[in-house]
Protein backbone atom coordinates (compact mmCIF):
# COMPACT_ATOMS: atom_id res chain seq x y z
CA UNK A 1 0.00 0.00 0.00
CA UNK A 2 1.34 3.03 -0.96
CA UNK A 3 1.46 6.86 0.84
CA UNK A 4 -1.07 7.96 -1.66
CA UNK A 5 -3.51 4.85 -0.62
CA UNK A 6 -2.68 5.64 3.09
CA UNK A 7 -3.69 9.46 2.77
CA UNK A 8 -6.91 8.07 0.68
CA UNK A 9 -7.96 5.95 3.43
CA UNK A 10 -7.54 8.25 5.89
CA UNK A 11 -9.27 10.84 4.43
CA UNK A 12 -12.14 8.71 3.81
CA UNK A 13 -12.65 8.14 7.11
CA UNK A 14 -12.15 11.31 7.80
CA UNK A 15 -15.44 12.34 5.49
CA UNK A 16 -17.38 9.63 6.84
CA UNK A 17 -16.72 10.90 10.16
CA UNK A 18 -17.92 14.57 9.10
CA UNK A 19 -20.79 13.30 7.54
CA UNK A 20 -21.95 11.22 10.69
CA UNK A 21 -21.32 14.84 12.59
CA UNK A 22 -23.00 16.37 9.99
CA UNK A 23 -25.79 14.34 9.90
CA UNK A 24 -25.82 13.90 13.77
CA UNK A 25 -26.22 17.73 14.35
CA UNK A 26 -28.37 18.22 11.64
CA UNK A 27 -31.08 15.56 12.93
CA UNK A 28 -30.50 16.92 16.68
CA UNK A 29 -31.35 20.20 15.90
CA UNK A 30 -34.16 19.35 13.36
CA UNK A 31 -35.75 17.04 16.36
CA UNK A 32 -35.39 19.76 18.77
CA UNK A 33 -37.75 21.73 16.31
CA UNK A 34 -39.97 19.06 16.09
CA UNK A 35 -40.48 18.29 19.98
CA UNK A 36 -43.55 19.87 20.09
CA UNK A 37 -45.24 17.79 18.04
CA UNK A 38 -44.88 14.99 20.06
CA UNK A 39 -43.67 12.12 17.49
CA UNK A 40 -40.62 9.91 17.30
CA UNK A 41 -38.11 10.31 14.83
CA UNK A 42 -39.03 7.28 13.05
CA UNK A 43 -42.71 8.61 13.20
CA UNK A 44 -41.42 12.24 11.31
CA UNK A 45 -40.13 9.94 8.71
CA UNK A 46 -42.45 7.74 8.00
CA UNK A 47 -45.03 10.77 7.65
CA UNK A 48 -42.13 12.23 5.35
CA UNK A 49 -41.83 9.32 3.35
CA UNK A 50 -45.74 9.45 2.88
CA UNK A 51 -45.54 12.93 2.06
CA UNK A 52 -43.36 12.30 -0.72
CA UNK A 53 -44.45 8.60 -2.25
CA UNK A 54 -48.05 9.32 -1.43
CA UNK A 55 -49.41 6.28 -0.35
CA UNK A 56 -47.41 2.52 0.03
CA UNK A 57 -47.11 -0.85 1.12
CA UNK A 58 -45.72 -1.96 4.84
CA UNK A 59 -43.20 -3.60 2.84
CA UNK A 60 -42.19 -0.46 0.98
CA UNK A 61 -42.02 1.37 3.81
CA UNK A 62 -40.16 -1.02 5.44
CA UNK A 63 -37.32 -1.30 2.59
CA UNK A 64 -37.26 2.95 2.91
CA UNK A 65 -37.08 2.99 6.29
CA UNK A 66 -34.49 0.36 6.68
CA UNK A 67 -36.19 -1.38 9.39
CA UNK A 68 -38.27 -4.63 9.87
CA UNK A 69 -41.71 -4.92 8.26
CA UNK A 70 -42.92 -5.50 12.45
CA UNK A 71 -41.54 -2.34 13.52
CA UNK A 72 -42.86 -0.16 11.02
CA UNK A 73 -46.38 -1.98 11.91
CA UNK A 74 -46.09 -0.86 15.26
CA UNK A 75 -45.40 2.74 13.91
CA UNK A 76 -47.92 2.44 11.55
CA UNK A 77 -50.52 0.89 14.22
CA UNK A 78 -49.54 3.82 16.78
CA UNK A 79 -49.97 7.32 14.16
CA UNK A 80 -52.86 5.27 12.64
CA UNK A 81 -54.50 5.69 16.64
CA UNK A 82 -53.58 9.19 15.95
CA UNK A 83 -55.32 9.49 12.61
CA UNK A 84 -52.45 10.88 11.04
CA UNK A 85 -52.64 7.82 8.69
CA UNK A 86 -55.13 5.75 7.17
CA UNK A 87 -54.98 2.21 5.51
CA UNK A 88 -56.56 1.56 2.47
CA UNK A 89 -57.14 -1.47 0.55
CA UNK A 90 -56.01 -2.29 -3.04
CA UNK A 91 -59.60 -2.08 -5.50
CA UNK A 92 -57.38 -4.90 -7.62
CA UNK A 93 -56.28 -7.47 -4.48
CA UNK A 94 -58.42 -7.37 -1.43
CA UNK A 95 -54.76 -8.74 0.16
CA UNK A 96 -53.07 -5.52 -0.32
CA UNK A 97 -53.21 -2.80 2.05
CA UNK A 98 -52.26 0.49 1.19
CA UNK A 99 -51.18 2.87 3.90
CA UNK A 100 -51.53 6.85 3.16
CA UNK A 101 -52.05 9.96 5.17
CA UNK A 102 -55.04 11.32 6.63
CA UNK A 103 -56.04 14.76 6.56
CA UNK A 104 -54.19 15.74 10.03
CA UNK A 105 -51.39 13.39 8.67
CA UNK A 106 -51.01 15.78 5.28
CA UNK A 107 -50.78 19.22 7.60
CA UNK A 108 -48.80 17.49 10.13
CA UNK A 109 -46.42 16.97 6.57
CA UNK A 110 -46.95 20.43 5.63
CA UNK A 111 -45.74 21.61 8.91
CA UNK A 112 -42.62 19.38 8.46
CA UNK A 113 -42.10 20.58 5.15
CA UNK A 114 -42.24 24.21 5.84
CA UNK A 115 -40.13 24.03 9.61
CA UNK A 116 -36.86 22.00 7.75
CA UNK A 117 -37.13 24.76 4.87
CA UNK A 118 -37.10 27.14 8.11
CA UNK A 119 -34.29 25.72 9.22
CA UNK A 120 -31.93 25.33 6.57
CA UNK A 121 -32.80 29.05 5.28
CA UNK A 122 -31.54 29.74 8.91
CA UNK A 123 -28.38 27.85 8.50
CA UNK A 124 -27.28 29.52 5.37
CA UNK A 125 -28.48 32.49 5.88
CA UNK A 126 -25.26 34.38 6.26
CA UNK A 127 -22.99 31.86 3.61
CA UNK A 128 -21.84 33.90 1.14
CA UNK A 129 -22.68 32.62 -2.32
CA UNK A 130 -19.24 31.93 -3.36
CA UNK A 131 -19.23 28.89 0.01
CA UNK A 132 -22.84 27.92 -1.22
CA UNK A 133 -21.48 26.83 -4.45
CA UNK A 134 -18.57 25.25 -2.86
CA UNK A 135 -20.33 23.21 -0.57
CA UNK A 136 -23.44 22.25 -3.28
CA UNK A 137 -20.37 21.09 -5.08
CA UNK A 138 -18.89 19.13 -2.85
CA UNK A 139 -21.77 17.51 -1.77
CA UNK A 140 -23.06 16.56 -5.65
CA UNK A 141 -19.60 15.47 -6.22
CA UNK A 142 -19.96 12.81 -3.44
CA UNK A 143 -23.52 12.00 -3.80
CA UNK A 144 -21.71 10.95 -7.65
CA UNK A 145 -19.20 8.87 -5.97
CA UNK A 146 -21.23 7.42 -3.87
CA UNK A 147 -23.82 6.27 -6.82
CA UNK A 148 -20.94 4.44 -8.35
CA UNK A 149 -20.36 1.89 -5.25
Amino acid sequence: MGSDDVSNEIKGLEIGLLIREINSKINSNLRHEFENTGLTVPQIMLIRILVKNKRLKVSEISKKMNLANSTVSGIIYRLEKQKILKKTRSSEDKRITYIELADKGREIGEYFHKTINSYFQKVFEKVSEEDMKVIFDGLQTLKKVLDRC
